[in-house]
């Protein structure tokens, strides 16, 4: 009994250890599922980073899964990596309607979801190598006007109305790149 006791506590811990809380405020938290970044899986696209939103609170909220507005840098020991290899080109679209109702999140209160977040917002390919250390410094926003960048104003007002409220934070966090 005691032996199994310590494989649970064991297990939990170490899943625990395995998420990173990317944002500020703690009564609606985002959790990136992993425990570093790497940067071979960033660039493939085949198995996108996932984030666990939960919402503490009795407010109903809308998040823009895009709208994480901000830089994020690359450190390699401890020394920002200035001198990257090459631009990533990424495209941007403005949404009609019916994409800002499959785009946006609804986080119902007290409640959870399991979402892809464009967070890590990397605009440069950088040379990883095995021997150094390598961190990410995201510092990000989210909010009213970064949410509406690429359309979905009238149907955030009309989301308003009903009574959601646009997420509002920032995210300033390091976390370890791997190749």
């Amino acid at each position: 009994m005691k032996r199994t006791c310590i494989l649970i506590a064991t297990c939990i811990y170490s899943f625990y250890l395995s998420q990173i809380k990317v944002n500020t405020r703690s009564d609606l938290e985002i959790i990136l599922l992993d425990s570093s970044v790497s940067m071979q899986r960033y660039l493939d696209g085949a198995n996108p980073y996932t984030y666990k939103i939960i919402n503490h609170t009795d407010d109903n909220y809308i998040i823009d899964p895009q709208g994480f507005n901000g830089k994020t840098y690359v450190y390699e020991n401890n020394e920002l990596y200035d001198v990257p290899e090459k631009m990533i080109p990424k495209g941007y679209y403005s949404r009609d309607l019916e994409d800002c109702k499959a785009d946006l999140l609804l986080v119902n209160k007290r409640d959870s979801l399991t979402v892809q977040l464009e967070i890590l917002n990397i605009d440069f390919y950088y040379k990883i190598k095995k021997t150094e250390k390598y961190d990410l410094e995201i510092q990000s926003k989210h909010n009213e006007y970064t949410a509406t960048l690429l359309g979905c104003s009238k149907y955030i007002k009309d989301l308003k109305r009903k009574g959601y409220k646009i997420f509002d934070d920032k995210i300033n966090i390091k976390i370890p790149l791997e190749p």
